[in-house]
């Protein structure tokens, strides 16, 4: 018996095998899908923006508008909605929906269709959505299909070019853009585009090397919002857009922030605005007298008490945060400054160190190689003239990503000038 159990089920997969083999195995690729609307379109965005007025403004006709998708929530910069763009302008639309990206892709052309829907502004830019309690708000998502129609024979947008240094029109709003040879603010270097940890939103600034500058918004939502600001010069692609007076870009993928080349102007700027900013003052000997924040001087320092019109001992250094020079082998140091009462000691008494192993927090007596920096220019010391320091050449720090600067003063029981500084900059050379 086993015997033909065996036999038949050899046979058995033979057969099957020999089935199998003649089988011709097609696996047909999806179907693309195919939009065809059947409608088109009755007016421009431009001509649509328009219509309307000081207040929410209900749009009652049969009008019809045709544009690209050129932004959408894919990098959660964007939140619930998309903006198109025809060739006479751009327009953000809010939807009240998640995952916008996945319908409505970059380069997908959409008609809307606008009867039964509200233009209204939101800091002065013109948005088109649905009625919220008087106010412009997002069309609900069961209702979005009903308006905006895809349609076949979208491509991406190319981003118009534009110059900081010129004007940039409201005509411009709303639009994909490109801005060549800028690079993010000075000071702003060593941070983040947001807050992503707390989901805090940043305005963070970018500027051409004649200085003008444009806000740059991020959300702490976009999956790049704890990504590092790029610290050298090139090319932003984003979408402009506009809150009351102030331009401002929205980018669409960190990937569209292109900046690789060597930056022009200063590489790190501390001008004392509302605060010590990244300087820390450590005070050696002389507790009672401390490098201070001043609105109208900066950053002060003086072992002369005008209460008591004594002078006292001090040792008080203003050191810097590790400043990152990594990319910049070839910088200088410059500052302004003003004295007053220079002592008997002269310049000796104020002094200026750099270092590249200081550990940020003890003394700088006992931590750190301090080098002293010499050649700057110094004011005539009986005034409180501010002059320009001139530039110092610190190439020898130059790329090295722990960078310490620092400010010694010293003053004695009996001999106390006072040391006002401001505008301190490492520029390229």
């Amino acid at each position: 018996m086993n015997k033909y159990i065996k036999i038949i089920s050899i046979f058995s997969i033979s057969l099957m095998f020999i089935l199998s083999a003649c089988i011709n195995y097609k696996f047909e690729e999806p179907e693309k899908a195919v939009y065809n609307p059947g409608i088109s379109e009755t007016s421009t965005i431009n001509e649509l923006k328009a219509l309307h007025t000081d207040e929410l403004t209900l749009i009652d006709t049969d009008v019809v508008i045709k544009g690209t998708v050129i932004a959408n929530d894919k990098s959660g910069n964007i939140y619930k909605a998309i903006y198109i763009q025809d060739s006479t302008a751009g327009i953000q639309i809010s939807l009240n929906a998640y995952e916008l990206h996945n319908q409505f892709h970059v380069g997908d052309l959409i008609y809307v269709k606008c009867r039964g829907l509200y233009l209204g502004e939101y800091g002065g830019q013109v948005q088109l959505g649905a009625d919220y309690e008087g106010a412009v708000g997002r069309i609900e998502e069961p209702l979005i299909n009903d308006y905006l129609i895809k349609s076949d024979g979208g491509s991406p947008v190319v981003p118009k070019e534009l110059d900081i240094s010129a004007a940039i029109g409201n005509s411009l709003i709303n639009e994909i853009v490109i801005i060549k040879n800028v690079q993010f603010a000075v000071n702003e270097l060593g941070g983040t585009y947001a807050d992503g940890v707390n989901h805090i939103d940043f305005d963070r600034h970018i500027e051409d090397c004649d200085g003008n500058s444009m806000i740059v918004r991020t959300s702490g939502y976009a999956d790049f919002a704890n990504d590092s600001l790029p610290k050298g010069i090139g090319t932003i692609t984003a979408v402009l857009t506009k809150y009351n007076s102030d331009y401002q870009l929205i980018i669409r993928n960190v990937d569209e922030v292109i900046m690789n080349d060597t930056r022009c102007g200063a590489v790190f700027s501390e001008t004392f605005d509302g605060s010590l900013g990244v300087f820390t003052p450590y005070s050696v000997i002389g507790d009672n007298q401390v490098w201070t924040y001043s609105s109208s001087y900066g950053a002060v320092m003086t072992g002369h008490n005008f209460d008591d019109n004594n002078d006292y001992a001090n040792e008080d250094w203003l050191i810097s945060s590790a400043i990152d020079l990594s990319s910049y082998p070839n910088v200088s140091l410059s500052f302004r400054h003003a004295l007053n009462y220079i002592t008997a000691n002269g310049y000796n008494d104020t002094e200026v160190y750099i270092c590249d192993d200081y550990d940020g927090v003890s003394n700088p007596n006992t931590s750190g190689s301090w080098t002293k920096l010499t050649g700057f220019n110094y004011p005539p010391g009986t005034n409180w003239t501010f002059i320009d320091s001139g530039d110092v050449d610190i190439s020898t720090f130059g790329s090295n990503s722990n960078v310490f600067i620092a400010f010694k003063y010293t003053s004695t029981n009996s001999d106390a000038c006072t040391w006002e500084l401001d505008n301190i900059a490492i520029k390229l050379q």
